[in-house]
């Protein structure tokens, strides 16, 4: 079960009931934690009698162009031959790394449209591509370029990105941060799960309510979040007996998420993030001020301290959601 998730999960069910239809496409967006991978996962779980072609976009592999295509169309690529010569010539040398001329990247994504329409002759087929906004640019407009032209095609896509992402002309849904009640839905799913895997005696069967709550605000209505928190509880924090941990755990799938952005980043704005991360009044000023007179090599290395996530954009106060250096 998907807590919070109902309104996306209709909207998956939607594309692939109507993946002869037209129109077959979809972007979800939300931060990292939102459930934007569990949502492909709970497509390709319900896409019965359909080919599932399934890709991620991987940011080692951003400055490789068409590296994520190459990953997601080559269990179809035996169906090549049903493309004209100047389309299959251009796929095939874009695809072994030899890139595409400006003035030719209308023909190379109608080969890929082609290629596509190729491989849903036999049965529809289900194209995802999770994170599609992190691997190599050329990509993501070649599947959006797809993603506006499937009328009448048994051919759905689904792309998932970050909150910023936006392709034209496909519809798009934004995930929102999870209630109480529905955080606290995750967090009874995540007991019971750890319940089955360490055992009765060591877990209480059910939570107790006002760790639920609190443990709800940690969280932040990030599902990942809260995955987190669930995992490193003692039986007597999930019974309200001892104090709840004050963040999600640096060292949890989310934590790693953010860590990993944060690597990627500029060393200086690296620096930034740090300061406003440490930065006790949320005041602007006294960040610009800090900016002014820190070193510009920073002596306190983001990586070595627990990864800064204000988890402001869906409603968390910062005492709550950051994460302190330690």
């Amino acid at each position: 079960m998907l807590r919070g998730r109902d309104d996306e999960c209709r909207a998956v069910r939607g594309l692939l009931d109507g993946v002869t239809d037209a129109d077959g496409a979809l972007l979800i967006r939300g931060e990292p934690g939102s459930g934007r991978t569990a949502l492909v996962r709970y497509a390709h779980r319900h896409a019965e009698g359909r080919t599932v072609l399934a890709g991620s976009g991987l940011a080692e592999e951003a400055a490789l162009p068409y590296a994520g295509l190459q990953r997601l169309v080559d269990p179809v690529l035996d169906r090549l031959a049903a493309l004209p010569n100047e389309q299959r010539e251009l796929l095939r040398r874009a695809l072994a790394g030899e890139g595409c001329p400006p003035g030719r990247q209308l023909t190379l994504s109608m080969a890929v449209l082609g290629l596509l329409a190729a491989a849903a002759r036999d049965r529809p087929l289900l194209t995802t591509m999770d994170d599609v906004d992190r691997g190599d640019p050329q990509t993501a407009q070649v599947l959006a370029f797809v993603a506006r032209r499937l009328r009448h095609l048994p051919v759905a896509v689904l792309l998932t990105g970050d909150v910023a992402t936006t392709v034209d002309g496909i519809p798009a849904h934004r995930l929102r941060a999870l209630t109480e009640r529905e955080s606290a839905g995750v967090l009874t799913d995540r007991l019971r799960q750890l319940t089955e895997r360490e055992g009765a005696d060591r877990l209480p069967e059910q939570p107790a309510a006002s760790a639920l709550i609190a443990l709800a605000a940690i969280g932040g209505g990030n599902p990942q979040a809260l995955v987190d928190l669930a995992e490193v509880l003692t039986p007597g924090q999930w019974r309200g007996e001892e104090p709840l941990p004050a963040a999600p755990p640096a060292d949890g799938a989310l934590g790693r998420a953010y860590r990993d952005r944060l690597d990627r980043l500029p060393p200086e704005t690296r620096r930034m993030l740090l300061l406003a991360a440490l930065d006790e009044d949320g005041e602007p000023g006294t960040l610009i001020r800090a900016a002014g007179v820190a070193a510009p090599t920073s002596t306190r290395s983001p990586r070595r301290r627990s990864p800064v996530w204000s988890g402001w954009s869906h409603g968390v106060s910062p005492s709550r959601s950051r994460w302190s250096a330690r």
